[in-house]
This record gives C-alpha cells, sequence and structure tokens, in this order.
C-alpha cells in the first residue's frame, strides 16, 4: 500500500499501486494523484465508506466517459486492472470534455485509514450502470452502455481484446 493522502482531521489515505482500479486512473491521469491528495485533505473521514465527485471549481483536466451515438466508431476491450467488468465501449471519434470535478471512492480500514479504490476526473453519474458483462449489471446496464463510452486511448487495456464486435 501507498499513501496518497491524509484528510482534514488526520486520517491516512493508502491505495495499492499495482492492483487497484485507482493504480491504473492515475497511471493514466498523471495530475490525478496531487487532486485526490487535495480532494482528501479537504474532508473530514470519519469511518463511512464514500463514493462521490467534488468540484474544484476549475478545470481540472478532462473526464474520458462521453456521449455517443450511431455515428461514433465503437470499440470494446477490457481495462487493465478490470477483468471482471468484462469489455467496456470505447468511442475513437469523439475527444474527453474538459471536467472541474474528482471522483474518489474511498473504504474505511480497521485500523481508522482508509483506502482509496478508485478516483478519476469527472462525476459519478446519478444514472451510472455497471458494465453488461460484469456480475452487477443490471437490466438498464445495456441501453445506458449503448450510449455512453471510455475515449479510446484514455485507459490501459489488455492486450488482444479489442473488438469491434458489440459484446452484449
Amino acid at each position: 500500500m501507498k499513501p496518497i493522502g491524509t484528510s482534514k482531521n488526520g486520517v491516512r489515505v493508502m491505495y495499492d499501486p499495482i492492483r487497484s482500479h485507482a493504480a491504473t486512473h492515475l497511471e493514466d491521469t498523471p495530475q490525478l494523484a496531487s487532486l485526490v491528495a487535495e480532494v482528501v485533505g479537504a474532508m473530514d473521514l470519519t469511518g463511512q465508506e464514500l463514493a462521490r465527485h467534488i468540484d474544484l471549481g476549475r478545470v481540472v483536466g478532462t473526464s474520458d466517459v462521453v456521449e455517443v451515438d450511431d455515428t461514433d466508431d465503437i470499440v470494446y476491450a477490457v481495462r487493465k486492472n478490470r477483468e471482471d467488468d468484462g469489455l467496456v465501449p470505447f468511442t475513437k471519434t469523439r475527444k474527453a470534455q474538459e471536467s472541474t470535478y474528482v471522483s474518489v471512492h474511498l473504504i474505511p480500514q480497521k485500523d481508522g485509514s482508509y483506502v482509496l479504490s478508485s478516483a478519476w476526473i469527472g462525476t459519478f453519474d446519478d444514472d451510472d450502470e455497471p458494465f453488461p458483462q460484469s456480475a452487477d449489471a443490471t437490466k438498464s446496464s445495456v441501453a445506458y452502455w449503448n450510449h455512453w463510452a471510455f475515449v479510446w486511448g484514455s485507459q490501459e487495456v489488455v492486450s488482444g481484446t479489442a473488438t469491434t464486435v458489440r459484446p452484449w
């Protein structure tokens, strides 16, 4: 485990720098580590699990999940350290959008510290759905992910998994 920040009330936040979802996002977005440290440093962490987005009031980077339509060139691939999600959509025809938000998912530990499970630039959408091939997929997953996709090249994918055939 590697430290990434300390909360306003002195609680340590760590992450797995090799196998975690957070690690992949931190590798893909170099400025994200300092943004997470800034967000964590402004929080009081008191034992609750947190999954939220924070508006930093300035453009902090780009969100790599964008709305798509039938005109997009879509490919499907497995993201690094996210094999359980299955194939997810990527658009080759859209660019990432500027964002003022940083999202974090923080999980409390028995020793009082927290683990950063995931973090990214952009928001948690209220209607965000699990991926259609994941174990926690819902009835709405396919419809949702037919209209949203990651920007191709924004995240590392597992070699040899890319396909143009929609898997659902």
